[in-house]
């Protein structure tokens, strides 16, 4: 029978194996899949794996399902193989350990999702996608569980929780990731994630991946005075390289070597790697630590340092933006109109609809982002452009679904470094109805994560925490729809948003005048300004399609009996009908709600028919100026 590892790490130094996914993609597996599938599709590969780690001298035999949980799973069709993935990974490495010197470790990673208040999952989702798996790797009878590569201390926490209940006694290792400076990617120190990975209930504590060797061992020695369990290190073997396409590891097993003796001198009781790493790294530490004898480093309490008191935040600028000027005068009346970003490089049509809305007296124009997931010109160049060469606000629209989070950062920041002021946070049109169904949607945060993100900004600081330096001041914007066939939900969800940082909301067209009223005889609807869309139709066979294919929007059948006697009349007659109805929907929303949202599809004629019937806003095109975009029959 196996000695407990916690008994053996009390004055022995272990060592654990190396990296299973990247040796897996080394010797054949495609980089692209998941690993964990391998110990059903490809048993036999992943059985050399194991054994060549044995053979190395590893102690610690980590299983093949790092990924293999139903989130991640679920977005390669594996997800109906779970419990077999899981199984079958834990019974070969118990094949490779057979004997009492190698543990088998149950390798649980992170789910691939972010947790609210950033990310789609709550705590209590978190905790039950981990125990799925965990309690197939119990059942499996594993020594020991391992959590790795997590650089979310809220996720870990709930990861660990989750064994803690399912299986109280079995010896628990958490490992984060850090980068070279000692914070996770959430801005966490390693201090204060290893303490709270002690205080959940780990038996082991650690970091892994990322970086490597030496910035690994300067990481783990600000850590490893301050807990009172042993402590591990898995670093990658350095940064990689793209050497001819393929993957390379700079770090060499004798490199390797040599630094574990540093690991061993600064307490660590487990050696082993990460990224890169192969049995010949792990053969190497082998011979420099094993049978070693740890090194217990005496734990030390944490000295608290009383910062001065901060100094006074400078007076905020002059508000400079029209727009969010009008946005905080209760009395003003806003109208924004959208353009559409070029297909191409060339932005001169984009350019001249901006201009002559400019001169039509809209307060801003909107810039779509890669609507119906068809690819456009990016909305921020496009709305730097605008505003550049019109003077107009601008407002660009702004998806999670085709950037992470470092992305996501780097673009806001660079809309705010351009001047733009104004953004609207959307969920973005889903990519299998656009140019590109094979793509992959990124959706690391979701509309509400993106509006604390924005929030953040403007506070300041970055998604973890960290300050920016001059902070960013844009006008949040989210969707609503007044039209939603579930009011009560419809308004929970803006409710949420503004409490996420929504200063203003631009809704879905909308063609039924009572729907309007219910929604803003709602308490909730008036605690922003709303511009509520409008696309006046132009086409029987366009209100049809707005009726039919698009989500969450509502024509009244009134609206479409209108539209169907004109169309027996002729195109001209329902062009002209459609734009009657246009007019009387835009008095209505006036009546309303703060501001208008015009959708005028490159019909700016409409834009400015709509203009001349608003109170105070008669705007005619100037002598010469063009009227764009006649309004043609047909289809959208």
């Amino acid at each position: 029978m196996k000695q407990d590892i916690r008994e053996r790490l009390r004055d022995e130094v272990l060592v654990a194996d190396g990296a299973m996914g990247t040796l897996l993609v080394a010797r054949g597996a495609a980089p692209d899949s998941p690993r964990s599938p391998l110990s059903v599709a490809s048993p036999d590969l992943v059985r050399e794996v194991y054994d060549d780690y044995v053979e190395a001298g590893t102690r610690i035999l980590t299983t093949n399902t790092w990924d293999a949980n139903r989130a991640k799973l679920a977005k390669f069709d594996w997800a109906d193989s779970l419990e077999k993935i899981n199984r079958a990974a834990v019974r070969l490495a118990h094949e490779a350990a057979a004997g009492e010197y190698v543990y088998v470790a149950g390798d649980v990673g992170p789910l691939g999702e972010l947790v609210k208040p950033y990310g789609p999952l709550t705590k209590a989702m978190v905790r039950e996608l981990f125990a799925e798996q965990i309690r197939i790797l119990v059942e499996e009878r594993v020594d020991l569980l391992l959590f790795e590569t997590f650089s979310s201390t809220l996720e870990v926490l709930e990861g660990i929780r989750a064994a803690r209940e399912i299986a109280p006694a079995l010896p628990v290792l958490a490992s984060m990731t850090f980068l070279a400076d000692g914070k996770t990617t959430f801005g966490t120190g390693v201090v204060e994630a290893l303490e709270a990975l002690e205080a959940a209930g780990a038996d082991v504590v650690g970091i892994n991946c990322t970086i490597g060797p030496q910035e690994s061992l300067e990481v783990i020695q600000k850590a490893v005075s301050r807990v009172g369990v042993p402590v591990s290190v898995m670093p990658n073997a350095g940064y990689p390289w793209n050497v001819s396409g393929r993957t390379v590891y700079p770090a060499t097993p004798d490199y390797f070597r040599e630094v574990a003796r540093d690991f061993v001198r600064s307490g660590a009781a487990i050696l082993g790697g990460c990224c890169g790493t192969t049995p010949a790294h792990v053969a190497a530490m082998a011979r420099e630590v094993s049978g070693k004898r740890r090194r217990v480093v005496e734990r030390t309490a944490a000295v608290v340092v009383s910062a001065p008191a901060p100094a006074a935040a400078p007076e905020a600028a002059l508000e400079t933006s029209a727009l969010k000027r009008k946005l905080l005068d209760p009395s003003a009346l806003i109208v924004t109109a959208e353009v559409e970003p070029p297909r191409g490089p060339d932005a001169s049509a984009a350019l001249e609809g901006a201009a002559l809305l400019r001169k039509l007296g809209v307060d801003a124009v909107n810039v779509t982002d890669n609507p119906m997931a068809r690819l456009r010109m990016s909305s921020i160049a496009v709305a730097h452009m605008i505003r550049h060469e019109t003077g107009v606000d601008t407002v660009f629209h702004f998806s999670p679904r085709d950037r992470n989070v470092l992305g996501i950062q780097s673009d806001l920041l660079g809309a705010a470094g351009l001047g733009i002021k104004a953004l609207l946070v959307v969920g973005g049109d889903p990519l299998k109805i656009g140019d590109y169904p094979q793509g992959r949607h990124v959706g690391e945060v979701d509309t509400l994560g993106l509006l604390r993100l924005v929030r953040g900004l403007n506070a300041g600081v970055d998604m973890v925490g960290a300050p920016i330096g001059a902070a960013t001041s844009f006008a949040i914007a989210c969707a609503a729809n007044p039209a939603a066939r579930d009011l009560d939900t419809e308004i929970s969800k803006l409710s949420a948003k503004i409490e996420a940082g929504a200063t203003f909301a631009q809704t879905q067209p909308v063609y039924d005048v009572a729907a309007l009223d219910r929604f803003f005889a709602r308490p909730e609807s008036r605690a922003i300004p709303i511009l509520v869309g409008l696309i006046p139709p132009r086409s029987l066979k366009q209100a049809l399609y707005f009726a039919n294919e698009v989500p969450g929007m509502v024509v009244p059948e009134e609206v479409l009996a209108r539209m169907r006697r004109a169309a027996e009349k002729g195109v001209e007659f329902e062009a002209e009908e459609g734009l009657a109805i246009g007019l009387e929907l835009a008095r209505a929303i006036v009546e309303r709600s703060r501001g208008l949202h015009l959708m005028p599809m490159a019909r700016y004629d409409v834009v400015r028919r709509v203009l001349e019937v608003l109170p105070g806003r008669a705007h005619p095109v100037p002598n010469g100026a063009p009227e764009a975009g006649a309004a043609p029959g047909g289809g959208r």
